[in-house]
């Protein structure tokens, strides 16, 4: 007998006492930040994943999964309908359990990425793959993606900040690229460096961490081994080969060289895919062509290779129906927000315009001050000099005075001196008189000696002796007096003229002396001019030449390597793309036979 109720039962909390219910700690690891909550025991993977993108605030699900390495199979993907207990491994402490949120599927192309957080998650995960060589890039493409790794990071390049060696301790260039040449970590640090000094030159948008990723993305995006999941499958032949999973389609490579596909599907040639046991089956769009058929080891593998190439190709049609209502929401909420962070970025470039300009004219005012500082300086020291001077001047004034004090002392001296002589000269005069009037007395008295001798000769001889002695002598001294206003004579004239040379001498050298101190300082100033100039120009020479001599080394290095820095870097032939385009070129018949017979 049916039973029907209609209505809502409330229940009553005095009828039964309530259990707490059992729950699961999730620990989630991301490549940004990781988290930890409970969910109930029995919580799906689709509960627990909405959970960690609603926290996240990640809206585009559709290109991201849970994985864990602790599950009943190993390492796979979380399937959203059954129940994480089912599908990890649960301890028996009660550890929480560990999950990553990874990207899983890749888009056709990196633009159609809407929100930030998913670029930034995007960016991420292809750097650690590419550091990892999961994902191959020749080693100048390294170089090139490590530059905008730090242009994300570090923002606009500084030279004072972003030197070798001060770069941290981050892994920019994978260690097998770096083992294959003879270069240290920092010359690779050096040529990375060089990279991302140019980036503030080439660009005239606004260089951000969103800029910088996107540019890393779309030169990581044309790499062969982008967004490929490779799964190990063997031909009817049992030849072990790859096949590659991705956006375009699916694609067979030989097991030495992942890089060139021998065989591919786009998804527009896909009807269906199926597998059972480890027999993989594709079947095409064209009726008429045979299905496609490979061999895995195990039904697991199967079951991520099916699990790919479902979400895959919901993607390609999801990609071709157009925008649904939540991608629109989505593209809308984003172009506000980039409309709302130009207008930020525009204010805070204002901000950084005027801070620039106060901090020039502060600048300019620091240097007017410092101009007025050095001027004041030099007019101090000018005017130092010159009080320096004005008391040379003073005292050799002094001198000058005390010297013509001097000047007039001996002045008067010689004149006392030559009055002196001539007072001398005048009683020599005398005394030459007194001598010649005694001189003619003894003549006199001679003669009358003379005429006396007639009388008596011995009276005679005895009176001549003494007037012939008395003669004598007064004749000496006559001669004396003569040389003695002689020797006079000659002293007067040479006091005379000494007297006068030397007060011609003192007082042309004072005059000289005053007329060429101003002539003096005017050559010495001249010098100190010249002197300087020469050693302005000697620094502005040394410069010129260390300039010419690094430009000099900067194009030799150019003309040795002959590739110039601005040209792209050819790392492969052909994009994935035009690969793809190129092996599916012939018909899907010669392409199984080709499979099959490898």
């Amino acid at each position: 007998m049916a039973h029907s109720f209609t209505g809502s039962l409330v229940p009553c909390s005095n009828m039964w006492p309530t259990r707490a219910k059992k729950l699961l700690t999730v620990h989630i690891q991301t490549l940004d930040v990781d988290m930890e909550f409970s969910v109930p025991y029995k919580a799906t993977g689709k509960e627990v994943f909405d959970k960690v993108t609603n926290t996240m605030g990640l809206r585009e699900t559709w290109y991201f999964g849970l994985q864990s390495t602790k599950t009943t199979a190993g390492q796979m993907w979380i399937i959203d309908e059954k129940r994480i207990v089912d599908q990890v491994y649960i301890s028996d402490d009660n550890k929480p359990v560990q999950l990553n949120l990874l990207v899983k599927f890749y888009p056709q192309d990196v633009n159609d990425l809407i929100q930030d957080i998913t670029k930034h998650l995007f960016y991420l995960q292809v750097k650690d793959q590419i550091l990892s060589r999961i994902i191959f890039a020749p080693a100048e493409v390294c170089v090139m993606l490590a530059s905008y790794t730090l242009q994300a990071k570090y923002g606009d390049y500084d030279p004072q900040k972003h030197k070798v060696g001060q770069l941290g301790n981050e892994q920019l260039i994978p260690e097998q690229v770096m083992n294959q040449y003879q270069l240290t970590k920092e010359g690779w640090e050096q040529n990375v460096i060089n990279w991302y000094a140019q980036h503030s030159c080439r660009s005239t948008v606004d260089r951000d961490r969103e800029w910088a990723e996107m540019q890393y993305l779309m030169i990581a995006e044309s790499l062969k081994m982008f967004g490929v999941n490779y799964f190990l499958i063997q031909n009817k032949r049992g030849t072990d080969l790859w096949l590659g999973v991705d956006a375009c389609g699916l694609h067979i490579t030989e097991m030495d060289s992942q890089q060139k596909p021998k065989i591919a599907f786009p998804w527009s040639e896909v009807k269906n895919i199926s597998f059972q046991d480890k027999k993989f089956t594709i079947k095409p769009v064209n009726e008429k062509t045979e299905d496609f058929k490979f061999f895995t080891k195990n039904i697991r593998t199967n079951r991520m290779i099916l699990q790919m190439c479902v979400g895959n190709h919901e993607l390609y049609t999801r990609r071709h129906k157009g925008d649904t209502l939540v991608v629109q929401a989505l593209k809308q909420q984003a172009k506000e927000e980039k409309k709302r962070k130009q207008v930020e970025r525009e204010k805070l470039e204002k901000e950084r315009r005027m801070k620039e300009e106060a901090m020039r004219q502060r600048e300019e005012l620091e240097f007017r001050l410092r101009k007025f500082e050095a001027s004041a300086r030099k007019a101090n020291d000018k005017l130092q000099r010159s009080e320096e001077a004005a008391e040379i001047l003073e005292e050799k004034v002094k001198l000058a005075e005390e010297e013509a004090n001097l000047l007039a002392k001996r002045a008067t001296e010689a004149q006392q001196e030559i009055l002196r002589i001539r007072q001398e000269n005048n009683k020599n005069n005398e005394e030459n008189l007194m001598l010649k009037e005694k001189l003619q007395h003894v003549e006199e008295n001679a003669h009358q000696a003379a005429s006396k001798a007639e009388v008596g000769p011995e009276d005679n001889d005895a009176g001549m002796n003494v007037m012939a002695t008395e003669a004598y002598r007064l004749k000496q001294e006559l001669d004396n007096a003569r040389e003695r206003e002689k020797d006079a004579r000659g002293r007067l004239m040479e006091i005379t003229q000494q007297s006068v040379l030397h007060d011609k001498a003192d007082i042309l050298s004072y005059i000289n002396k005053e007329e060429s101190l101003s002539t003096v300082k005017k050559k010495e100033e001249l010098v100190q001019q010249l002197e300087s100039s020469r050693l302005e120009e000697l620094k502005a020479n040394e410069e010129f030449k260390t300039q010419l001599n690094s430009v000099k080394s900067t194009l030799d290095a150019l003309k040795v390597d002959g590739t110039p820095v601005e040209e792209p870097i050819e790392y492969v032939d052909e994009d994935k793309y035009q690969t793809l385009r190129r092996i599916t070129a012939g018909e899907t018949r010669s392409r199984i036979a080709f499979f099959h017979s490898l």
